[in-house]
């Protein structure tokens, strides 16, 4: 006795139903269990039937001499690359990973914030600590200030476009 099998693929219904979404596309039984197959292998790297049924008929010329092999065409020329496993989303609450970099004359690791301008502490001479700290004073300073005039703007253009001019 036969086993009995639960029904068709979820490929083979996708198949199927290529005749119904666009009558160009209709396919006999026989061509559904044919392409079977190809069509598994995308059901298999995560695209869903109605992906595969809107990729196949998407574009399609104005008459199709023979839809079975247009499909088939179709299933292999357009298969979709692999779909990577998505890593699982961090736990709420997780603070975002800080990231190293390394000093640029030692090579010591530390924080960002750790190495102004790439150097370490014992690379960093007293006069670099001293400029490093006025920046973000200075940089108040100007943010606080009243913006720069269109003339102060054209001039410093105009001396900018002195300098490219120069051999």
């Amino acid at each position: 006795m036969p086993a009995e099998t639960s029904g068709p693929s979820p490929a083979y219904l996708a198949l199927a139903r290529l005749g119904r979404t666009d009558a160009r596309l209709a396919l006999s039984a026989a061509d559904c269990s044919a392409l079977e197959g190809p069509a598994a292998a995308w059901l298999a790297r995560g695209v869903g039937e109605e992906y595969l049924i809107r990729a196949l008929t998407a574009g399609l010329p104005d008459a199709i001499g023979s839809p079975v092999g247009f499909v088939r065409r179709r299933l292999r020329d357009k298969i979709p690359p692999g779909v990577a496993a998505v890593p699982a989303p961090e736990a709420p609450g997780t603070p975002p990973p800080r990231p190293m970099v390394e000093c640029v004359e030692c090579g010591a690791p530390g924080r960002v914030e750790a190495l102004p301008d790439g150097l370490c502490r014992s690379c960093r001479t007293p006069a670099q600590d001293a400029v490093t700290e006025a920046v973000p004073a200075a940089a108040t300073e100007a943010a606080t200030g009243p913006p720069p005039g269109r003339g102060d703007v054209m001039a410093h253009v105009g001396t900018l476009r002195e300098l490219l001019r120069l051999p």
